[in-house]
């Protein structure tokens, strides 16, 4: 069986000097919640101060599509850079269950990739976008 633990190596491994570019590029971090906790924005971010926050939800797919289409300039950096999003995209799919993205807040927003671990832990990945 697959731990946590050995979850949380994978994710490390599949994110180590990966960022997520918007207006500014931001790394990810690995991110986890007590055990037993709703998978629901008002459960997982009980902790955020400001009730007015902006918290939308979007599939996996939908926030990795613009990094994982490779446009016909792309030279090999672009490409590379395409190639560890992928691997990615596909640890978080085959070591969580249950996946859900979170957008938290605006223009400066914190993602949250959340899933389930076979061992029930919920745990995922925050980095950050800037919209301007």
């Amino acid at each position: 069986m697959v731990t946590t633990a050995i979850i949380i190596a994978r994710l490390k491994q599949a994110t180590l000097d990966l960022l997520w570019s918007s207006e500014s590029d931001y790394p990810f971090e690995i991110v986890t919640w007590k055990q037993g906790i709703e998978m629901t924005p008002t459960a997982l971010f009980s902790d955020i101060d400001d009730a007015d926050r902006s918290i939308e939800s979007m599939t996996l797919t939908d926030l990795f599509a613009p990094v994982l289409t490779v446009e016909d300039w792309y030279e090999a950096a672009e490409l590379k850079q395409v190639d560890r999003y992928t691997e990615l995209f596909h640890a978080i799919e085959s070591n969580l269950a249950e996946v859900q993205v979170f957008r938290v807040g605006e223009v400066e927003i914190a993602i949250y990739i959340v899933g389930k671990t076979s061992d029930g832990d919920i745990l995922g990945l925050k980095t950050h976008v800037v919209e301007t």
